[in-house]
C-alpha cells in the first residue's frame, strides 16, 4: 500500500489523481475533510490528522509500504520530516519517495534548500529504500497567480533576466508514479526540468504570443517583493526563506536542464506552452 502525504497540495493532488487514473489503490493523508473533498471525489482512502502528531503519523503508516514525503515549506519543517522517517521505519515502510528541489545541493545555506539537503540525508542514512524527486521552478507558480495576471497582464517575481528551467509538476507526478508502481528505482535521485532554460521575459512572450493578449514581465524588487508577502499575512521565517530562494534563483541556481522526464517517461516533458496552452482560461 502507498501512503501519500501533501495530497491536498498541487502536486500531492496530481500524483493522487494519476494513480486513480491508473487504478493504483493509495491512502492519503489530510488535515481535514474539507482539504480532502477532491481526493473523497477519487473515492481515496484518506486518513485525517496532522504530520506533527507521532501516534497519528503510527497509526497511518500501518500496513504501508510506500510513503511519499511532499511538505509545504514551514520552520518546523525539518523536524516533522525527520520524525515522519522514524516513524516509517518503525513501522516496517520499505520504500521512501521525498520531493525535494532541484537547487537543494550540498552547502547552501538558503532555509528551504538547506532543510531539503539535511532531509534527504537523514533519510538515506536511515536503512529505508529511496527515491529523491528533485524538481526545477514549478510552471504551476503561475496558476497560482492567475487572477492577479489575468487583471493586471503582469507577472510579477523577483527574479532580473536569469534563465530557468520551468517545470511542469505534472511530468514530475508522472515520474512519482512511475517510481512508486515498479522496480529499479530504489536509491536514485531524479532532477527534473521542463525542456529549456527561459527568462521571465520570454515567459511573458508566450503567455502573448498564445493568449493573444499582451502580458509584461515586472521584475519586481526583492524588497517589494517581501513587503508583498508580509501584507499577504506571511509570517517572517516564511517571508526570508521565500525571498532567499527567489534570490538563489535569480542568480542562477536553476540554470540547467536534464533529460529526465524524456528518459523515465519516453516522451518530451511539458513546454510553457503546453502549460499556457492547457490553462488558457485561467489567464484570460
Amino acid at each position: 500500500m502507498i501512503l501519500i502525504t501533501g495530497a491536498t497540495g498541487k502536486t500531492g493532488g496530481e500524483l493522487a489523481r494519476q494513480l486513480t487514473q491508473a487504478d493504483v489503490p493509495f491512502s492519503a493523508i489530510a488535515r481535514s475533510r474539507e482539504k480532502a473533498e477532491a481526493l473523497l471525489e477519487m473515492e481515496a482512502d484518506v486518513v485525517f490528522g496532522d504530520l506533527s502528531d507521532r501516534a497519528f503519523l503510527s497509526a497511518a503508516m500501518a500496513g504501508i509500504e510506500k510513503a511519499v514525503l511532499i511538505m509545504p515549506n514551514v520552520e518546523e519543517q525539518l523536524a516533522i520530516e525527520k520524525q515522519f522517517v522514524d516513524v516509517a521505519v518503525e513501522a516496517g515502510v520499505q520504500h521512501i519517495v521525498y520531493q525535494s528541489s532541484l537547487e537543494s545541493v550540498p552547502g547552501s545555506t538558503n532555509p528551504i534548500t538547506s532543510i531539503h539537503v539535511a532531509t534527504e540525508e537523514y533519510i538515506k542514512a536511515s536503512g529505508l529504500a529511496w527515491t529523491m524527486i528533485r524538481p526545477g521552478f514549478f510552471m504551476q507558480t503561475f496558476a497560482a497567480s492567475a487572477p492577479r495576471i489575468k487583471e493586471s497582464g503582469n507577472i510579477v517575481l523577483p527574479l532580473g533576466s536569469a534563465t530557468l528551467c520551468v517545470t511542469d509538476l505534472r511530468d514530475v507526478a508522472a515520474i512519482m508514479a512511475k517510481v512508486l508502481t515498479e522496480p529499479g528505482h530504489e536509491n536514485k535521485s531524479y532532477d527534473i526540468t521542463g525542456p529549456e532554460l527561459i527568462t521571465m521575459q520570454e515567459v511573458a512572450a508566450r503567455f502573448s504570443k498564445i493568449l493573444g493578449r499582451e502580458y509584461k514581465y515586472v521584475d519586481l524588487p526583492l524588497d517589494a517583493f517581501k513587503g508583498a508577502l508580509k501584507n499577504a499575512g506571511f509570517n517572517d521565517w516564511r517571508i526570508n526563506a521565500v525571498a532567499a530562494e527567489l534570490n538563489s534563483i535569480a542568480n542562477g541556481s536553476l540554470d540547467h536542464t536534464t533529460n529526465t522526464v524524456q528518459e523515465l517517461l519516453g516522451r518530451k516533458p511539458h513546454s510553457i506552452d503546453d502549460f499556457v496552452s492547457d490553462n488558457a482560461a485561467l489567464f484570460r
